[in-house]
């Protein structure tokens, strides 16, 4: 009769089926073998299952998931992958290029090895990179969702683009990074807010998001209807969110800069052209809110260079926010009531506000129509500026149209960018 408990009485391993499954998700996520072992824990009940490290260890030899040491690279096998990588985000450090290259070319390489390539084909940008010097200061909050911190980003207003963030400052998650064609419309980053506290289920500032917060906390607790629920933050007072944007700018912004000024220097677009305009957002911002959803999903599941001065918990932003129990800390986040976030986001983010509009739907109608007509392929690094000419060419044929002749009287000429207050 076969042993229940294993041989020699211990305890099986899971289902092989099921165990690769989750080995390949931390693997590919960078977890060393230890932590892998630990995580199996939240997978599988330890008390049925042997979830060891020498099971992790014999698993991964198994399915051929080899680290850094046992892919056995060169700098010769890494160049070209790093090249690729470098092609479209052209200043990132051996940090996250390590990153990227587990990531997106599935290759595992050391830190040094990255770096003994970078100071042999890239020496100049490696040395740029060593001038930085930073102001060190702490930054303290009671828990995870103790407060949640936002700020705006208006550094690619030339090309009338403008980016907004949500940050979670004591794990450091990002929970919203937005690109639109405004982004101080209090609706329109109330809408942002609301969607997030949707898909987290629960909830804990700029004018939408403030009075949404306060009245929803209002809501929650009754006791609490005198009071402020927000808190307003002056010049160099929102440290994590200027972080962020830092962040952004060196490691993901240079590439993509590149290529939206090469249109411009063309004479491809014009951003104060209300046409040009508007087959530009059409075209350029879903492919780079997708590329903004890989870098947040990519900086929330990375751990930052570590820091001995640092007072929060120390660690990957989505372990920390979603299991704050193992790091020593605790989740203070307000689980709302989905009545009274339907209220709140009805009265300071209703869906059907143009601002939630990439373009009007009249003129989307027509982009639409014209991309199908075209054969157009899905927007890239690419082919996005031919897609903006032949989509802007097509416009050009119907001119005279009246419907889009009234679509572009309702476009201003002045930036998008400027407050529109709610009463």
């Amino acid at each position: 009769m076969p042993n229940p408990k294993g041989k020699n009485g211990s305890k099986p391993s899971p289902p092989n089926d099921q165990l690769r499954t989750v080995v390949e998700h931390y693997y590919l996520r960078g977890f060393s073998n230890p932590e892998i072992a630990v995580k199996l824990r939240r997978h599988f009940d330890p008390d049925v299952y042997a979830l060891s490290i020498p099971l992790v260890k014999k698993k991964r030899a198994e399915w051929n998931l080899t680290s850094a040491r046992g892919q056995h690279h060169t700098i010769e096998s890494i160049g070209p992958a790093i090249e690729r990588i470098r092609a479209k985000f052209p200043t990132l450090g051996s940090r996250l290029m390590k990153v990227k290259l587990l990531r997106e070319e599935k290759m595992m390489v050391s830190k040094p090895l990255i770096l003994r390539y970078m100071n042999l084909h890239h020496r100049n940008e490696v040395l740029s990179r060593k001038g930085l010097r930073l102001k060190r200061k702490q930054f303290w909050t009671v828990g995870v969702n103790d407060i949640w911190t936002v700020d705006q980003h208006d550094k690619w207003r030339k090309f009338q683009l403008f980016l907004h963030v949500g940050i979670e400052p004591h794990s450091g998650l990002i929970l919203w990074l937005k690109i639109w064609w405004t982004n101080r419309n209090p609706r329109l980053v109330c809408g942002w807010y609301c969607n997030t506290i949707e898909e987290l289920g629960c909830g804990t500032e700029n004018f939408g998001i403030a009075n949404a917060q306060t009245l929803l906390r209002h809501r929650h607790d009754p006791s609490l209807s005198e009071t402020l629920q927000h808190k307003f933050r002056g010049n160099k007072g929102n440290i994590k969110p200027e972080i962020a944007w830092r962040r952004l700018r060196e490691a993901w912004s240079p590439g993509f800069e590149s290529l939206l000024e090469t249109g411009v220097a063309a004479g491809w677009y014009d951003p104060n052209d209300p046409l040009d305009r508007l087959v530009f957002h059409y075209t350029f911002i879903p492919w780079l809110q997708s590329e903004l959803d890989v870098y947040r999903k990519e900086a929330n599941d990375t751990k930052p260079r570590f820091d001995k001065d640092k007072i929060l918990p120390y660690g990957r932003p989505v372990e920390i926010f979603e299991h704050p129990e193992d790091y020593g800390t605790t989740d203070f986040a307000v689980c709302v009531d989905r009545d009274h976030l339907r209220e709140v986001r009805n009265h300071f983010a209703p869906p059907d506000h143009s601002v939630f509009h990439i373009v009007p739907p009249a003129f989307a109608s027509r982009a639409v129509q014209f991309y199908g007509e075209a054969g157009l392929p899905v927007v890239n690094q690419d082919n996005a500026w031919d897609t903006y000419r032949i989509l802007l060419a097509h416009f050009w044929s119907i001119e005279q149209d009246n419907e889009l002749q009234t679509v572009l009287a309702t476009q201003s000429s002045l930036p998008a960018n400027t407050w529109i207050y709610c009463s």
